[in-house]
Order: C-alpha cells, then structure tokens, then sequence
C-alpha cells in the first residue's frame, strides 16, 4: 500500500487537493481530523485537546487503510499534528512522537502558499500565519530528511504536478 500526504500550512488547498487526487486515482482518502473536531467543539483550540486531536488523526489514518488500498491519500498526518502542536502550545507529547515513527508514507506532497488566503471559521487566523507555519513545516520536513514535492500555480497545474509525483512515485514501486 501507498501513502501519500498532502500537507503544508493553513488555507494551500490541501482538502481540494486530496479530494481531486482521490477521485482521479479512484482510491481512498482521509480528511483532515482536526477540521472537524474544531467544528464539533465549537472553540479555539487548548492544549487540553492535544491527545484527542492525535488519537482521532491516527485514527482516520488506520481507517483509510483498513482494507488495504494499493493508494491511499491522507489530507495531512500526524505530523501535521506534531507541527501545529509545537508551534502553538509548545508540547508534543511522547506517545505522539513515537507514532510518526512508526508512519510509513510513500509520499509527501507540500501544497505552496501560492494562493489567496481564506478564512475557515475557527481554524485559520491570518495570511502571515500561514507564512510563519509553511517555513516551520519545510524546516520540519528537511529535519526528518523528507523531500516532498512542491505543489504550486495554478488549480490545474497543482494537480499535474501532483498526478505526476504519484504516477512517478507509482511506477518505481512497480519497477
């Protein structure tokens, strides 16, 4: 089984992008977790919700795989997680660390800032946000020596670039 992650910063398209790919793969995907944990609590984030937030990420994840797709593609991860984690509250727990550990992903697929910023509710807070958050996560990505693919311009040149990484990614596993 493939993974493939799309990840990156707040408002980059990552949902859009998951959901395209999935379709046009006609293979599974996991939503991002948190997005409908924040709905569901109705409030800002506390580190409170850490562990909750973790254990339903690694959750959808393991769903996702459940019945063991040849492609799965997962809008974010737990390290995702372990990013936002840090960079707000200034703890990561343990137990969570571990875990992405034992994650094996086929694929990293980082969504650019490139595109205009959009407010999501309680989620999202500012366009310059979203600059400090993607340096963190190229920074956080180089530290564990993974090389994503850079997903950038335009709607339809995001997903050729990201249908190419797959394909490219697809056919070495196959070699």
């Amino acid at each position: 089984m493939l993974r493939v992650v799309i990840t990156g910063a707040e408002s980059t398209g990552k949902s859009t992008l998951t959901k395209e790919l999935a379709d046009y793969f006609k293979a599974p995907f996991t939503e991002e977790f948190v997005r409908s944990y924040v709905n569901r609590v109705q409030r800002s984030l506390q580190a409170s919700d850490l562990n909750a937030i973790f254990q339903g990420q690694y959750s959808i994840e393991q769903a996702g795989c459940t019945n063991k797709p040849p492609l799965v593609f997962h809008d974010t991860n737990l390290l995702s997680n372990l990013i936002y984690a840090d960079y707000y509250f200034k703890q990561i727990p343990d137990r969570l660390k571990l875990e992405i550990l034992n994650q094996n992903y086929g694929l990293y697929l980082l969504c650019d800032t490139d595109i205009p910023w959009e407010a999501d509710g309680l989620q999202r807070e500012s366009s310059d946000l979203r600059s400090k958050l993607q340096k963190v996560f190229i920074e956080e990505l180089a530290k564990r020596k993974i090389k994503p693919v850079l997903i950038s311009g335009t709607k339809k040149e995001r997903l050729e670039i990201a249908i190419q990484a797959v394909q490219k990614m697809l056919s070495s596993k196959n070699s």
